[in-house]
């Protein structure tokens, strides 16, 4: 089995590594898929069919790929949900100038949520960062799916109004 997953590696880490990079614009994430990717062949080797390795690893690596971009969009989403700005984070080509607000918001918001109150902290990084599920949450934090709900609304809207103060008590 190690000499059958090794040739693998061998015939199609390039290739795989081309699709990430390809997809995601990253080598370093494309590394870390294809990485990832050669862990789940290792573990479902022995319940692949000779010849058909191939295929799937491409759709391993396609579909990581795409779950990378999903977490990079919701990061954003997110930021964008908390400080209601969409016009300039929706550019992919940003300049220096913009990247560098971009990175003080993010940072800006890291602080906020770091000093919001419990449980409402919790559901914030859970909910809105991690994208776990509103039943996960709940039985995590012991509360029912609608006090999470409830609570992550909640919290949103006072996490956007601090922000909001402090974009405003910088302008003044």
């Amino acid at each position: 089995m190690k000499q059958r997953f090794e040739r693998l590696v061998d015939e199609h880490g390039g290739r795989l590594l081309q699709i990430a990079c390809l997809m995601l614009r990253s080598r370093a994430e494309a590394e870390d898929v294809v990485q990832d990717c050669m862990v789940k062949l290792w573990r479902h080797l022995s319940e692949l069919k000779p010849g058909a390795e191939s295929g799937w690893l491409v759709t391993c690596t396609r579909n990581a790929c795409l779950d990378q971009l999903r977490n990079r969009n919701r990061r954003r989403g997110f930021l964008q949900l908390v400080t209601g700005e969409t016009d300039r984070l929706s550019h992919v080509d940003n300049p220096p100038q913009h990247e560098m607000e971009t990175a003080e918001r993010a940072q800006r918001l890291r602080t906020a949520i770091a000093e919001m109150p419990e449980p409402g902290r919790s559901l914030l990084i859970l909910r809105d960062i991690q994208q776990i599920d509103v039943a996960t949450v709940a039985n995590t934090l012991s509360l029912t799916e609608n006090q999470v709900k409830v609570y992550t609304f909640r919290a949103r809207r006072t996490l956007r109004r601090r922000l909001e103060e402090e974009t405003h008590a910088q302008v003044a």
